[in-house]
């Protein structure tokens, strides 16, 4: 069954916690807006993961990766938006301290955003049926704490993060404070529904 293009940008974030939040719908549902889809996935720190008692704790945020431009802009905004403090829905919240790059959480944001754009579909789960937390795990990262935000068709690092922030469940992931760590990429596509996959990791390690 072909599925028409669809040119219109998305946002989505689907919840992976006992406890979820408001825009999850639940479970992973969606509360649609002007600028598309939004939910959050968020795992806390009551989650349990098989993989993390692994004993590789070198969580450096100045680790080797280098920020290009449109990362180093990507984060620049994040945390301006942390600095200031945002309203998120009908929920001003305060100000909290600036997130740190980390080229392990870059990884995992890397290889959701390829594998979206190279088998065409848009979801938190992987076309391997991971999630966001088993993507993390897979960098060796020990983490208490792990987040994601996903977008598609947006064309610049200002659209993509002011749909997140004007989104209820992406804007709480942005300013959760419990996150202290932060990676996330962009990859391009001709032959997929949309030009461009985004995808956010927020983490705090263990």
């Amino acid at each position: 069954m072909h599925i028409q293009k669809n040119t219109s940008p998305l946002l989505l974030t689907t919840c992976f916690t006992a406890l979820f939040l408001t825009a999850c719908g639940g479970g992973g549902g969606s509360s649609s807006g002007s600028d598309g889809v939004a939910s959050t996935d968020t795992t806390n720190t009551e989650n349990t993961n098989t993989n993390q008692d692994n004993t590789d704790t070198d969580n450096n945020p100045t680790n080797s990766c280098q920020l290009d431009a449109n990362e180093q802009d990507m984060l620049d905004q994040v945390n301006a938006a942390r600095a200031s403090g945002y309203t998120c829905g009908s929920d001003d919240l305060p100000a909290v301290s600036a997130l740190t790059w980390n080229c392990d959480l870059e990884a995992a944001a890397l290889s959701h955003s390829t594998d979206m754009a190279t088998n065409n579909f848009f979801s938190h789960t992987g076309s391997d049926g991971l999630s966001v937390s088993n993507r993390v795990d897979a960098q060796n990262y020990n983490w208490s704490a792990v987040g994601e935000n996903i977008a598609a068709g947006q064309t610049s690092v200002t659209q993509v993060v002011t749909g997140w922030l004007n989104s209820e469940g992406h804007c709480r992931n942005i300013m959760n404070g419990n996150f202290t760590e932060f990676g996330s990429s962009r990859v391009d596509s001709a032959t997929a529904d949309y030009p461009t996959y985004w995808t956010q990791v927020f983490a705090r390690p263990r």
